[in-house]
């Protein structure tokens, strides 16, 4: 019995949800060589390579060399594109298309990733568009497949908790870089903007006091972006009003200090 990963019943899902009918035991030799997928609508037939890691799934200092091996191995490679053949011997004349869904791809290499495996007749997809689409699509029925719904369950239980949602995000397991990523893009959402009239002065303005802004730069934002003609005028008049008291105060301290009694210094 051969064990199918939890990457690969994704991906198997993911085609199943798009209209494939998938054989997901092809073998070789005693070994495991993805999934066969075909479409009845397009009559498109796919052999589909999953190779997923944390870390990162292919050397992308030497890609020419990388993905040549890669594409040999998983695709070329006499045993297994015999036992492909055999497998969609209900064609006539089968036309087998080649996907290989990775993981990790560095953004800076990702274009010449998939151009250097496009050389090959090798179609890169990336595994982290199709988790998203799968956990999107995902709704409230029971799924017999274990991995599908344990997906489902930390969709509709964790994810939904905000709490715990962040906390995840400032976990270690974030890079800096990644956690700013993610704010950049929430921001981007008028939704979330729309939230921000729910933020208190307490909290906003701790946002502003972290934030990189130069004083020129907020004076600009507020001047271009934030007040309109009638609002421009109530805040001139509530800054003057606010260095007005802090000058009052700031008198007041002093005047205080002046008259302490003589006795208090001894």
């Amino acid at each position: 019995m051969f064990f199918i990963s939890a990457e690969k019943e994704i991906v198997n899902h993911w085609y199943n949800k798009n209209g494939f009918f998938t054989i997901s035991n092809i073998k070789a030799n005693n070994k495991d060589i993805g999934i066969l997928a075909f479409s009845p609508k397009s009559q498109e037939i796919l052999h589909i390579q999953v190779s997923c890691s944390l870390t990162g799934t292919i050397d992308s200092k030497e890609i020419g060399i990388s993905s040549e091996k890669i594409s040999e191995e998983k695709f070329y490679n006499d045993s297994v594109s015999e036992a492909v053949k055999k497998s969609a011997d209900f064609a006539e004349k089968p036309a087998i298309k080649r996907v290989l869904v990775l993981s990790s791809l560095p953004k800076s290499r990702k274009a010449g990733i998939m151009k250097e495996f496009g050389v090959m007749g090798v179609q890169v997809m990336e595994f982290e568009d199709i988790l998203y689409d799968v956990l999107e699509g995902l709704d409230t029925q029971y799924y017999k497949n274990d991995v599908i719904r344990t997906l489902q369950l930390a969709k509709f239980l964790l994810l939904s908790e905000p709490a715990k949602m962040a906390k995840l995000l400032v976990d270690d397991s974030f890079s800096p870089s990644s956690r700013k990523e993610f704010l950049s893009n929430i921001l981007d959402s008028e939704e979330i903007v729309k939230d921000f009239r729910k933020t208190n002065s307490e909290r906003l303005g701790a946002i502003l006091k972290n934030s990189s802004l130069k004083p020129n730069e907020l004076a600009e934002m507020l001047e271009n972006s934030i007040l309109s003609k009638k609002t421009r005028r109530l805040f001139m008049n509530s800054m003057i009003e606010q260095e007005n008291k802090r000058k009052i105060a700031g008198k007041a301290k002093r005047t205080k200090r002046l008259n302490v009694p003589l006795k208090k210094f001894f």
